[in-house]
């Protein structure tokens, strides 16, 4: 980050009258990732994990894997994450009534 100087900045006096000539120093910059695919991301990883959880558990009763071990982390792993996004929702529709009962 540069320093800020003069020169980088337009100064007005207090008796200019600010006019359509003034432009912003910089464009803002776009946003990285936008709500929605951060969004979505979050519900296929979730997704996914629940799917490898039901493949290790359906495997092991099937008798083709006898990793037990393996079969509870998977399952365990899509429980957490699916108890996770639960508790995010929870708080998105949280604050989101706190936004509604907000008086102006």
């Amino acid at each position: 980050m540069s320093a800020i100087d003069a020169s980088t900045l337009q100064l007005l006096r207090p008796h200019q009258a600010i006019g359509p000539e003034v432009k912003p120093l910089r464009e803002a910059p776009e946003p990285e990732g936008t709500f929605g695919p951060l969004l979505d991301g979050a519900i296929r990883r979730v997704n996914d994990a629940g799917h490898a959880g039901s493949r290790a558990g359906e495997a092991f009763a099937a008798g083709a894997v006898d990793d037990i071990h393996g079969t509870m982390l998977a399952l365990s792993k899509a429980d957490i994450e699916l108890r996770y996004a639960g508790a995010v929702r929870n708080k998105v529709i949280d604050a989101f009534y706190e936004l509604w009962r907000m008086q102006i």
